[in-house]
């Protein structure tokens, strides 16, 4: 066999390994462009598609739980957490002194205006009637998270007077009794985080580390005060993320005005 006849056998040789080479890597290629077809890419898919569900569901809870707290916080903030009706029963003036009085009766009331406590009545001198009161405020998220220690203000009523008695004639209201410092058909009676807080009142008024450890906003005394007419109804309230606030709500069709002989008459 000549040398030539050689070369063209080796060159045919070569090119029959190269096609069957190229024709191997073809259907290589292509069988694994048919498995990743069929196998790998669904479930590169379907695993994506499970992550954005995830995704999606984790966003859906998080405006859901956000929703909720909104909800909840816009309901605390319209709840009248203590309520009191003062009623205007008499109004006259001292004969010996000719200093004016007047005689209300301080009921509280629930959120219907039912009362829940037995009326007390409280004989106070001058024209303007002041109800002494302790406010607690906590910061902003705890009202918004539904906090249930920290969920809304808290209020102890101390003391109403009128502005001839001053304080130091004032008539003492809740008188620290746990079961008036709550929120009446709200929660339960003083737990022991609220009684901490009237017990360390003014101390916490001035620790803005202690009041930062306890959530606490702001505490502080707060007097409202109002000239009363005879007849007139008035109202206390405080609201969850607010203080108290006193304003007239009715007026009832009898009155009494007169003349009292004796200055020192109480209740």
């Amino acid at each position: 066999m000549s040398k030539k006849t050689m070369e063209n056998v080796k060159t045919i040789n070569s090119s029959i390994r190269t096609a069957m080479l190229l024709a191997f890597l073809g259907i290589f290629s292509y069988l694994g462009w048919a498995g990743y077809e069929q196998w790998i890419r669904p479930g590169l898919e379907a695993k994506q598609i499970k992550k954005e569900m995830a995704a999606l569901q984790l966003q859906f809870n998080e405006q859901k739980e956000k929703l909720v707290k909104t909800q909840t916080a816009l309901k605390l903030i319209k709840v009248d957490r203590r309520r009191a009706l003062i009623e205007v029963i008499e109004t006259g003036t001292e004969q010996d002194t000719d200093e004016p009085f007047f005689v209300v009766k301080f009921t509280e009331v629930d959120k219907e205006g039912v009362p829940i406590t037995e009326p007390r009545e409280f004989r106070l001198r001058g024209n303007l009637m002041f109800v002494d009161s302790w406010i607690v405020k906590f910061d902003d998220k705890h009202v918004e998270e539904a906090d249930p220690l920290r969920s809304t203000s808290l209020c102890l009523f101390k003391s109403i007077y009128g502005d001839i008695d001053e304080r130091s004639g004032g008539h003492p209201l809740d008188q620290n009794d746990p079961t008036l410092s709550t929120a009446y058909g709200e929660r339960d009676p003083q737990n022991e985080f609220e009684q901490k807080i009237w017990d360390q009142f003014w101390e916490l008024a001035n620790d803005s580390q202690l009041q930062e450890d306890m959530g606490i906003r702001a505490n502080h005394g707060n007097v409202s005060y109002i000239q009363v007419l005879s007849g007139m109804v008035y109202q206390v309230d405080l609201r969850a993320s607010d203080g108290i606030t006193l304003k007239v709500v009715a007026q009832k069709q009898s009155t009494s005005t007169r003349t009292s002989p004796s200055a020192n008459r109480g209740f």
